[in-house]
């Protein structure tokens, strides 16, 4: 915890002139988006492992001779959940001389201290929100961390564009080409997109994910294709024509190409001790208050075989 400006610019000491912790403010954070469109599921493994079943053809013609076909085989597919940590330290006596000074307590039981309860609603728990929704369920790439040294929050676990990427690699998820993303196109991508994907699934809901940056071009696209004038009172909505099939925006999915489909049911998210991430364990030492908690989560694909997405192989123009 920093306050050095804050002591530079009020002073070191404390006077009570009506500050409270509604003069404390803060940027938005990002609220978790990506695990509502998810199935979840809660899991004492930390691999999960399941079974496609992959049918072929078994009508044949008739002939007096036995000629059978093999008509099943079954694949693996397992998905990983990941362990999170958050370990923070706080002095509370630092604010005790300070305009923070009114989160201070005469307790000698530091960890009960008001400024403790402050940081974990107001800071703690909304900055976890973000870093999982904004770097680790669209971006992440998981690396194994260096002991002693707080690795990357990107590091953390494989995300959905990682998921996909490497799906689409092995020839497991399947891929659609239309071309680099335009503004200016992306309505007419978005049908290709569609008409890219099995018909037997077309018939299927599924939300079309992307980020909120492309959502928006999506609808302006819409708009500009003459499904909405401002002199009408026809709202304009995230639907794709002639489809069951909605646009999604995913801030998971921000400062990416990515769009992606599959079943609500296809789409895992898996967790352990899920309630860790606003639960904390709070320890004190002397005079430092420990703030500690980790809980394990991942992504996955029930079925790779039932996902689709504009990402292309690596090396041939991947999005």
């Amino acid at each position: 915890m920093d306050i050095s400006e804050l002591i530079i610019a009020f002073g070191a000491y404390y006077e009570q002139a009506g500050q409270n912790v509604s003069r404390i403010k803060r940027l938005l954070t990002q609220g978790i988006e990506t695990p509502k469109i998810c199935t979840p599921l809660k899991t004492d493994d930390t691999i999960y492992r399941l079974s496609q079943i992959n049918m072929t053809r078994i009508v044949q013609p008739f002939q007096q001779g036995w000629t059978p076909i093999n008509s099943a085989a079954f694949t693996p597919n397992e998905l990983r959940l990941f362990q999170f940590k958050v370990d923070q330290d706080i002095q509370p006596d630092f604010i005790t001389a300070s305009w923070l000074g009114f989160l201070d307590s005469n307790s000698l039981t530091k960890k009960d201290y008001p400024l403790v309860r402050y940081l974990i609603e107001n800071n703690l728990i909304p900055s976890i929100q973000n870093d999982m929704e904004m770097f680790v369920y669209g971006h992440g790439v998981y690396q194994a961390p260096t002991p002693g040294v707080a690795g990357p929050v990107v590091s953390c676990m494989d995300g959905l564009i990682k998921l996909l990427q490497t799906g689409v690699d092995a020839s497991t998820i399947n891929s659609v080409n239309i071309g680099p993303l335009d503004k200016d196109s992306i309505f007419d991508q978005v049908e290709a997109f569609i008409d890219g994907i099995s018909e037997i699934y077309q018939n299927e809901a599924m939300d079309v994910c992307m980020s909120q940056t492309w959502y928006k071009h999506y609808l302006r696209d819409k708009r500009v294709s003459g499904f909405y004038t401002k002199f009408s009172d026809k709202e304009i909505d995230n639907g794709i024509d002639f489809t069951v099939q909605k646009v999604k925006a995913l801030p998971s999915l921000n400062n990416s190409n990515v769009i992606f489909a599959t079943p609500k049911a296809n789409l895992l998210h898996l967790t352990k001790k899920s309630a860790n991430m606003t639960k904390f364990d709070i320890q004190e030492s002397k005079r430092t208050v420990s703030i500690l908690t980790d809980w394990w989560e991942g992504l996955g694909f029930g079925m790779n075989a039932a996902v689709w997405t504009n990402l292309q192989k690596t090396g041939s123009g991947s999005v």
